[in-house]
């Protein structure tokens, strides 16, 4: 129901200006019928054309105020609750990489700020990982927790040219990045967005936290390892 509800919610945010449009027509319409039907009323004479006119205004009056309504209704939507929704949901995008891959993790301290760095080894490719607490981080759930259910992500995503982001996860075992939804606002140290676990096979799933500069770009991700069990 909640996934539903937000589907909705997010076709009324993301279509807003077609609802708008489709929305004030609808108003000019009756608009015109209400002028018609009012003027028809005051120039009616006789008692059946007068109740005519009558129903007429009415059945006018009652239409301009709902699309009045649903206008309020969708601007609230768009002005306020489109701003507070925690991500933009997008369809998933596995990588195609070589299944016998392999983790490794290396942890290195710096003097201002610790670093995490896991590394995985794909073919040729390497996998890297940077961390920077109040840039680019998972705050919760934190690396090598237990995880299920519904997962609300937290962490900062506070970079130079920012454009958006996306989280995504992985089985450990194959590296298959799918994404899992995205946001296109800077964060920090706040909800990111929601990680539905139920469907998963109960396991060790990296999870990446992956900035993208305003054209567009893929930048060094945040990764962190958790474990998804079955809900009690």
């Amino acid at each position: 129901m909640d996934n539903f509800l937000n589907n909705i919610l997010r076709g009324l945010v993301d279509y807003g200006i077609g609802i708008f449009v489709v929305l004030i027509l609808g108003f000019t319409v009756y608009l015109r019928k209400f002028l018609l039907a009012l003027k028809a009323w005051q120039r009616s004479v006789f008692g059946l054309e007068r109740s005519m006119a009558q129903s007429r205004l009415v059945t006018s009056t009652t239409g301009l105020a709902l699309l009045l309504f649903l206008i309020i209704g969708e601007f609230l939507i768009v002005t306020i609750v489109g701003p507070r929704m925690p991500s933009i949901q997008v369809s998933a995008t596995p990588t195609t990489i070589n299944p016998f891959a392999t983790l490794t993790t290396t942890v290195m301290a710096e003097e201002e700020q610790a670093t995490l760095i896991p590394t995985a080894t794909i073919g040729q490719d390497t996998l890297v990982s940077e961390c920077i607490p109040g840039e680019v981080e998972i705050t919760s759930p934190a690396e090598g927790s237990t995880v299920s259910g519904t997962v609300e992500i937290i962490g900062s995503m506070y970079t130079d040219n920012f454009g958006s982001y996306k989280y995504e996860y992985s089985p450990t075992g194959a590296i298959s990045w799918t994404t899992i939804a995205a946001g296109n606002q800077l964060k920090l140290d706040e909800p990111l967005g929601y990680w539905y676990t139920s469907s998963l096979t109960p396991g060790v799933y990296l999870l990446q936290l992956v900035p993208l500069d305003n054209e567009g770009n893929d930048l060094t991700p945040c990764i962190i390892s958790v474990e998804v069990v079955p809900e009690e």
